[in-house]
């Protein structure tokens, strides 16, 4: 995608962390959304999440990632930096690479619709009851 052609904003970029996989990303760049994998955008050994929200910040981007409990364990500096978040919520039993893309392909034209608004929320949660439901996006 280059840009939002009415809005004449540039296309939202994307860094998915380790919770969630970086073939997710792959696939997600092959559609055109403008992803990035922590391990390419930052380094290939495990990468703290004051790490990944500093890299969102510097390049605004919005951190997609798993992680139920970084809402609260970062909240002063989600806070501070004003970075966007997309938390994908995975069931007890896992989620599968296919499931993550799936409910990732459902929202993100949603979200990215969403991102045109005059005051956008920060943070966005999607989620899908099971592999047949449809995935839902809710900040």
């Amino acid at each position: 995608m280059t840009g939002n052609p009415a809005s004449n904003l540039p296309e939202p970029k994307f860094l998915i962390d380790e919770s969630l996989s970086p073939e997710v990303a792959k696939a997600l760049i092959l559609v055109d959304y403008n992803f990035v994998d922590v391990r390419s955008a930052i380094r290939p050994q495990e990468v703290k999440d004051p790490e990944i929200i500093q890299w969102c910040q510097e390049n605004e981007a919005i951190w997609v990632h798993a992680d139920v409990a970084a809402p609260k364990k970062h909240g002063e500096l989600l806070q501070t930096s004003g970075i966007r978040t997309l938390l994908v919520v995975r069931p007890k039993a896992g989620m599968s690479r296919q499931e993550q893309l799936r409910v990732l392909s459902f929202v993100l034209p949603r979200l990215l619709k969403q991102l045109e608004d005059r005051r956008p929320p920060r943070h966005y949660i999607a989620k899908a009851a099971n592999p047949m439901s449809a995935p839902s996006l809710r900040t």
